[in-house]
C-alpha cells in the first residue's frame, strides 16, 4: 500500500494553538501501526495534489485568515469533492470557519468561505477560553477552546453535545460542540484535539483506510497504550477540574 497523504493547509498561517500536534497525532499513530503516511503541506498559490487520504487545517487570528481567504475560495471544489468521496477532514476553529459557509466578523463584513460545511460563524467581542468537555456518539471529547465565534449550524449534525464549556453558541437549551458530515469534522478543541483524544485520531485513520479497501480494525500497539494513558489521564483531569464526569 502505498503511504496515506494527509493535507495540511495553511500551516504557517494556521496553526497558532499547537494545531500541528493533530498531524502529528495521525502520522506517529499511524507509523506504530506499520502504515506509512506523507505529510504534504499548503501554501497560498499553489496547485493541489490530485489525490488525498486526509484533510487538516489548523486555527488562526482573522489577519491570518485574510491572508489564505482567496486561496481557500479557490480550492474549495476539491475540498467539497473530497469531502463528498469520504475522505476524513479536521478542521480547528478558525480553519472550520474558513471551510464553513460564511464568517462574519465582529463589524458585520461578511467573507464567504469554501462550504465544506453548511455552518455560518459571527465573530463577536467576547472570547470564549478555557476547557471543555463534549458527548458524541462514540465517546466523550475534552479540549481546550479559544475562540469568539457563535457558529449556527444550517441544518447539519453536531459533532456532540457540550457538557462544560462554550461550544457553538449559548442561546440553545441544550448547548453543542463542532460539527460533522460524514467523514468531515469541525471543532473549536484545541489541545491539540487528536492527541488529547485518540479515538478521534483512530477514527480518521479508519475511515482513510476503509477509502483504501482496507477494512480491518487497527491494531493496538505498545506505544499506543502507553499515550492513550496519558490522554485518559488528560481527558480525566480536565473533567476533575470542570466537576463533571466522564462517560
Amino acid at each position: 500500500m502505498t503511504a496515506l497523504r494527509i493535507l495540511h493547509l495553511y500551516p504557517r498561517e494556521l496553526g497558532i494553538n499547537g494545531d500541528v500536534g493533530n498531524v502529528t497525532a495521525l502520522v506517529e499513530r499511524a507509523r506504530w501501526r506499520g502504515i506509512e503516511t506523507e505529510v504534504v503541506t499548503h501554501e497560498a498559490g499553489v496547485r493541489l495534489p490530485d489525490d488525498i487520504d486526509i484533510v487538516h487545517i489548523g486555527s488562526g487570528p482573522l489577519s491570518s485568515q485574510r491572508v489564505v481567504l482567496e486561496d481557500v475560495q479557490r480550492i474549495a471544489p476539491a475540498l467539497r469533492a473530497w469531502r463528498d468521496g469520504g475522505v476524513p477532514v479536521l478542521a480547528i476553529a478558525g480553519g472550520w470557519q474558513l471551510l464553513g459557509s460564511e464568517l462574519v466578523t465582529s463589524d458585520g463584513e461578511r467573507l464567504a468561505g469554501a462550504g465544506v460545511f453548511p455552518t455560518r460563524a459571527t465573530l463577536g467581542a467576547e472570547r470564549h477560553v478555557g476547557e471543555i468537555v463534549v458527548r458524541t456518539s462514540e465517546g466523550t471529547l475534552a479540549g481546550f477552546e479559544n475562540h469568539s465565534a457563535t457558529t449556527v449550524l444550517e441544518g447539519a449534525e453536531p459533532l456532540g453535545t457540550v457538557i462544560s464549556g462554550f461550544g457553538n453558541e449559548a442561546s440553545s437549551s441544550e448547548r453543542y460542540e463542532g460539527v460533522r458530515i460524514a467523514a468531515a469534522i469541525g471543532t473549536h478543541l484545541h489541545g491539540p484535539v487528536l492527541p488529547m483524544n485518540p479515538s478521534l485520531a483512530d477514527r480518521m485513520l479508519g475511515s482513510a483506510l476503509a477509502l483504501r479497501g482496507t477494512s480491518e480494525p487497527l491494531a493496538t500497539t505498545s506505544e499506543l497504550e502507553h499515550v492513550d494513558r496519558f490522554a485518559a489521564n488528560a481527558r480525566r483531569a480536565i473533567a476533575d477540574r470542570l466537576g463533571v464526569k466522564l462517560g
